[in-house]
């Protein structure tokens, strides 16, 4: 089977992070395309070190035709997609020739690890995402941002499979990108402009709420996410389902909205039984009811399953502690 893979990615102002990323792909990928949306900085000059094919394309607002331009221009028969604030994990590029080798499907799911600030509860967070499929001109990005592979793929008859593959993303650890653009803003602007088309698409309703609450809008967020619940949202996906429900617990706690938040903590974890976010968002909200034996039990289950990647280990055991003297036991 054929096995060559070509590196995609579209950049702009990148200097800062694109070295770590493309030697993250040394001996991986047999040729890299580097579209550029308009860098000012060393971003071409990096690029070109690494041997990269530098593509240019005038920004639209609109990152799905951006990636595209990409796909266009590869010739490889796999194709691997990176953003330049990531890198491909260490145990991936041993791996990653024998899967491509191996595999029978058209799209695979990889585990992008991002990497949360100092002030989130959680220290990272992991979501399947389609980032290497093969080479066909079915398969197109569509949305234009948070663009996803995966719909063209499936409306073609593709199958997608899931791996153990991870990619290293530090974006969300950083507010600004692009050299010095407000991420939240960017995104938002382009959110807003898609859905004066598209008013009753969940996903593009789902984006906005989540870019809302993380620009600390969390009002207006929550309102956005309640949206989806009136649409057609199931087949956004059991991942992306995962993290709505995830966030309206943590926004419906906040609003002090126990039962809300139980609520969409349970249908969280109906995807995902060790969403930690989810267990303690439930716990929080029981205890504030005076529901101690449910709340105890759930921080007991959140400690079974090792804390995951919470930031909130000694808050968690002073919880266990407190309830415990309640319980008396």
């Amino acid at each position: 089977m054929p096995t060559g893979i070509s590196l995609c990615m579209i950049v702009r102002n990148e200097a800062q992070y694109l070295d770590a990323c493309l030697k993250s792909v040394n001996g991986v990928a047999d040729e890299v395309i580097v579209v550029d949306t308009g860098s000012t900085d060393s971003t071409v000059e990096i690029a070109s070190s690494h041997g990269a094919k530098i593509v240019t394309h005038a920004w639209d607002n609109d990152f799905s035709s951006a990636r595209n331009v990409a796909l266009e221009s590869a010739v490889g028969d796999w194709i691997l997609v990176l953003d330049a604030d990531e890198e491909l994990s260490e145990k991936s590029r041993e791996k990653i020739r024998g899967l491509v080798k191996a595999s029978r499907a058209d799209g695979v799911e990889i585990i992008v690890r991002s990497e949360m600030p100092e002030t989130d509860v959680l220290k990272y967070e992991d979501m399947g995402i389609v980032r290497l499929f093969r080479n066909r001109s079915a398969y197109r990005y569509q949305m234009p941002v948070h663009e996803q592979i995966r719909g063209s793929i499936e409306k073609s008859g593709g199958k997608i499979e899931r791996s153990d593959l991870v990619i290293l993303h530090h974006g969300y650890s950083r507010k600004l990108v692009q050299g010095a653009v407000d991420r939240g803003a960017r995104n938002l602007e382009i959110l807003r402009r898609a859905l004066s088309r598209s008013e009753n698409d969940p996903y593009l309703h789902y984006q906005t709420g989540v870019t809302l609450m993380s620009m600390g809008r969390k009002e207006e967020a929550y309102a956005e996410m309640k949206k989806v619940l009136g649409l057609d949202y199931v087949g956004m996906g059991s991942a992306i389902l995962e993290r709505l429900f995830m966030k309206m617990s943590q926004l419906a706690l906040e609003s002090n909205e126990n039962d809300n938040a139980i609520s969409y903590a349970n249908r969280c974890l109906d995807y995902n039984p060790t969403n930690g976010i989810a267990m303690y968002v439930a716990a929080v909200g029981l205890l504030s009811m005076n529901e101690i034996t449910e709340g105890y039990q759930m921080l007991l289950r959140i400690r079974e399953n090792g804390g995951g990647n919470l930031r909130l280990d000694i808050q968690l055991e002073h919880l266990i502690k407190a309830c415990k003297e309640l319980l008396r036991i």
